[in-house]
């Protein structure tokens, strides 16, 4: 009668094509409802706006990397194709080593200059109150 490829396009057809109530209370936006929904703060938009722009920019390395490494490739047959799960695992990796690399600058940071540094929240600000000389001072300050 029917062949089975064309049958089950068929019936996959019928069933996009066909609007079907929603049923056991799916919840669903009103159009009344849609000012109220959509409205969203400021905090959440630039939050938004910076999850997106991350993953933009780790996408475009990720494809910069698979590009790269298989145009390299190309020319050398010893080195094996770069797929984009493999090119991720690269991106994150190099991620991983220059936090590494940035956090023991930091604390290099901190040992050179003891005390120029006083914690504001998650981040690290010069203390004002620190001697902008650089000359070390005696931990005595009560002495003459």
């Amino acid at each position: 009668m029917f062949s089975k490829p064309s049958f089950v396009v068929s019936f996959a057809f019928f069933l996009i094509a066909v609007p079907v109530a929603s049923q056991a209370g799916m919840p669903s936006m009103l159009p009344s409802d849609l000012e109220t929904r959509w409205v969203q703060s400021y905090e959440t938009k630039l939050r938004l706006e910076s999850i997106s722009f991350f993953l933009v920019g780790l996408l475009a390395s990720i494809l910069a990397v698979k590009f790269l490494w298989n145009s390299l490739a190309s020319s050398v047959p010893s080195l094996p194709r770069l797929d984009f799960v493999r090119a991720f695992a690269v991106v994150a990796l190099w991620g991983l080593v220059f936090t590494l690399v940035l956090t023991m600058i930091s604390g290099a940071r901190e040992l050179l200059t003891p005390g120029a540094w006083k914690q504001n929240g998650f981040t690290y600000e010069l203390d004002s109150g620190a001697d902008p000389s650089g000359s070390p001072t005696s931990l005595d300050q009560g002495s003459p």
